[in-house]
């Protein structure tokens, strides 16, 4: 193990037709006749110089966030967040089967974590023993990972949105993004810029959760607070530019990139531990005190700035939205997709998806100032 060189946070990072069908779904929840008791308790640049003020964190609503670029990314850094974010990533790997990637990987040279948050998922890629030798890059807007990392990892305090991103100059084996939603404008200038700086033959995996909340034996009323908080922060996030319904876009997006070999699948997490299945009950359990942990921050940034709300209106509105979360009567859970597309050699053909004329585009020095915004579709879709 290393000390980061924390000297590294001073420079930039050296940059130079589809279908809705689904490969694999695992998604098939029964409910528990006789749920036990859950005890909630029991849980307890474009700057080029990056200077210590990253970590003079902005402070608003009772929370911390990233100084550099403040405002990018609307969800709070602080100590209560990023140990949510820890218990996040154990969560989605039980669920995965205990796996950190998808794709069909052989030995990597470089990969690249895109909003790496606590290193995490950089950090046990790092030691995966069938993956070395290899070097692995997080990075995010805040400083928020450990100082003591192995020597083939290193993070980078870095905005992936730079125009510098479209193109890198050393590209990368295997590029890598979690959870999201509502961050990005467009996330298929994401998914372009990761097609742009892989190797040819290298891949690109996406983990998205689908903001819309899902129940297949109709214990969910309409009026269900967690459904009704899924629509208000829909409307939200949208007013804000900032679109949660990707998941279900992915494979599509990824074809229109460029990738070939598109595959995805999708998962399914219970909101609690309704389930009758012991591993989908504790995943659900877990899920539980993740979810309550989440939804300030979730709400907070959200509701203000876009729908107006006070903090006090947010803090009486997510009491009642705890209480629906509990609710075990409601067997209702949501979908986890999976997609990974693998840039083709020059000797293949290329993808046969065209990319649409409002596709994201490199800019130029005339685009300088351009807030120009092309709508995209953000519609619901369900799994065949």
């Amino acid at each position: 193990m290393t000390a980061v060189d924390r000297s590294h946070l001073d420079r930039l990072r050296p940059l130079s037709s589809a279908t809705d069908l689904t490969d694999f779904t695992h998604s098939t929840l029964e409910a528990d006749s006789d749920p036990q008791s859950d005890d909630f308790a029991d849980f307890e640049s474009e700057t080029q110089s990056l200077t210590p003020s990253i970590w003079d964190y902005v402070r608003q609503y009772g929370r911390t966030y990233h100084r550099y670029m403040a405002g990018a990314y609307p969800f709070p850094n602080d100590e209560p967040e990023r140990e949510r974010l820890d218990m996040q990533h154990a969560i989605i790997k039980a669920l995965f089967g205990q796996r950190n990637w998808f794709a069909p990987l052989k030995r990597p040279k470089r990969m690249l974590d895109i909003g790496c948050g606590t290193g995490k998922w950089c950090l046990e890629m790092g030691i995966a023993a069938n993956l070395t030798p290899h070097q692995v890059e997080g990075i995010d807007l805040s400083p928020i990972q450990p100082d003591v990392t192995p020597g083939n990892v290193d993070f980078f305090i870095d905005d992936i949105r730079r125009k510098e991103w479209w193109h890198c100059t050393q590209p990368y084996d295997y590029i890598h993004t979690r959870f999201t939603l509502g961050i990005f404008q467009d996330f298929r200038e994401i998914i372009q810029k990761g097609f742009n700086n892989l190797e040819p033959g290298g891949w690109m995996e996406s983990q998205e959760i689908y903001s819309k909340v899902f129940c297949d034996d109709g214990t969910m009323p309409a009026d269900f607070e967690l459904l009704e908080w899924t629509k208000t922060q829909d409307l939200a996030a949208m007013r804000l530019g900032r679109p949660l319904r990707i998941a279900n876009k992915l494979k599509m997006w990824y074809e229109q990139a460029g990738f070939v070999d598109v595959h995805e699948e999708v998962f399914a997490i219970p909101i609690n531990s309704w389930p009758r299945d012991a591993r989908y009950k504790l995943l659900g359990k877990f899920f539980h005190w993740n979810m309550c942990q989440g939804v300030h921050a979730w709400t907070v940034e959200y509701f203000i700035k876009a729908l107006g709300w006070t903090e006090t209106e947010v803090e009486v509105y997510l009491a009642h939205l705890r209480n629906s979360i509990a609710d075990k009567t409601v067997h209702c859970y949501y979908k986890v997709w999976v997609v990974k597309g693998r840039r083709p050699f020059p000797t293949e053909p290329p993808s046969e998806t065209p990319k649409p004329s409002h596709w994201p585009r490199e800019p130029t020095s005339d685009d300088e100032g351009d807030d120009d915004d092309d709508d995209i579709d953000n519609g619901t879709a369900t799994i065949a």
